[in-house]
């Protein structure tokens, strides 16, 4: 792969407008570097489900279905790394406390059954996830990449994550009401529930109502949570 190749898809992918041709254009271009398959993602922490956090699938058909049914994430050495650094680094780089476990070394078993043998990973920081990575396979049993290879899929990687993000948050102004911001808002002031319906001239029952409907939109358990989450996505100004 050549420079001006990376400088085209860059341009190609400011101009996307949904998801599908984003990742038929990327997994085309780094065909050429001898990846076929490519996953970008939040990374789960603390129990979280990988499936929602999903952005760009190009996974072989059948592995990532047997991936999110068995629970991979939880065990598998590259998805925990990828939580763990903001460093580029081929999967065979994985510190052998994560990569050389029972459960890692299952699932790097499973996945050469779908052609998967070797791969590329891309940690990133994620408005809407705590981390994200964008993680390159090949069946090639050993992936070797040159330091201006790793450059190329590194930025390819990055301008990637970055359309994706832009294309969520051209849908995520609907993702709390003026009221449930305003709940938010005033929580994240230290204000409980009741002196919540004061200030705002509410019953309790109401201000209850809308933080469960905003820790409902985040997906998370605790109004604190929601809170955290509206700010790092942008959606409230503390």
């Amino acid at each position: 792969m050549i420079d001006s190749d990376v400088f085209d898809f860059v341009e190609r992918c400011r101009k996307h407008t949904a998801t599908g041709p984003l990742l038929s254009d990327l997994l085309e271009t780094v065909r050429n570097l001898g990846f076929e398959h490519l996953i970008l993602s939040g990374v789960p922490l603390s129990g979280q489900k990988l499936a929602p956090m999903v952005e760009l699938n190009g996974w072989p058909a059948g592995w990532f279905e047997r991936y999110i049914e068995a629970e991979h994430a939880a065990v598998d050495g590259v998805c925990i790394y990828s939580a763990k650094t903001l460093k580029p680094f081929l999967w065979s780089e994985v510190p052998a406390k994560w990569s050389d476990t029972e459960g890692s070394r299952r699932v790097a078993g499973e996945a050469t059954e779908f052609g998967i043998w070797s791969g590329f990973a891309v940690p990133m920081l994620s408005i809407h996830h705590w981390q994200s990575v964008l993680s390159f396979a090949s069946s090639a049993k050993s992936c070797t990449l040159s330091p201006r290879h790793q450059v190329q899929l590194v930025t390819m990687a990055v301008y990637a994550g970055m359309s994706i993000q832009a294309l969520a948050n051209d849908n995520e102004e609907g993702v709390l009401t003026d009221r449930e911001k305003e709940v938010l808002l005033w929580a994240a002031a230290g204000k409980t529930s009741s002196e919540t319906s004061q200030i705002l001239g509410l019953t309790e029952r109401t201000v209850k109502w809308h933080s469960t409907r905003a820790r409902e939109a985040f997906g998370v358990a605790t109004t604190t949570q929601a809170v955290v989450e509206a700010v790092r996505r942008r959606l409230i100004h503390p």
